[in-house]
């Protein structure tokens, strides 16, 4: 979001972006199942220095996983980059191990979704109280506002207001 919508130089790493820099960088078929901070400078250290350009090359890795490099049905032959893809190269060796997936429920993912669902229902300042009733963990829901806040996706209006920004 800080990249697209206050056009900032930061490293956008989905699942898409994460699987295109480990074909074309690593020639592995998928990305680690856990992001790692050298994958995150990495990505850093790819994006172009202008900000309003890295923004655009996001957006274009993004599209470029979601629809040439997608996960079940590469399209090598229709990608823009696929003369220096290292997996291409090494003929497309399978990972060694079938991909994890995490559940849903109860997860970080799912407990901020739900802070920013009733953020963005709100017309007005949100108080901690609601946001305290949408989740029954209160260590998990407090890590998550924060993860929020720092983040920038949340703003803190005054003591125990929330808000998105502005």
């Amino acid at each position: 979001m800080l990249a697209f919508a206050y056009e900032q130089r930061i490293a956008v790493l989905d699942t898409n972006v994460r699987r295109v820099l480990a074909r074309v960088l690593d020639g592995t078929e998928r990305a680690p199942a856990s992001m790692t901070n050298p994958e995150r400078a990495r990505a850093a250290a790819l994006l172009p220095t202008d900000a309003i350009e890295s923004a655009r090359w996001s957006v274009a890795v993004m599209e470029l996983g979601a629809l040439v490099c997608s996960a079940a049905s590469p399209r090598c032959e229709a990608c823009p980059v696929s003369a220096g893809c290292a997996w291409r190269a090494l003929a497309h060796p399978a990972a060694a191990a079938p991909p994890r997936r995490q559940a849903w429920h109860g997860t970080d993912r799912q407990c901020r979704g739900q802070l920013m669902a009733q953020l963005r229902a709100s017309h007005e300042p949100v108080s901690g109280a609601t946001l305290r009733d949408l989740w029954g963990d209160d260590a998990q829901r407090e890590r998550c506002l924060d993860s929020l806040i720092d983040d920038r996706l949340v703003d803190i209006v005054s003591d125990d207001l929330y808000s998105l920004p502005s």
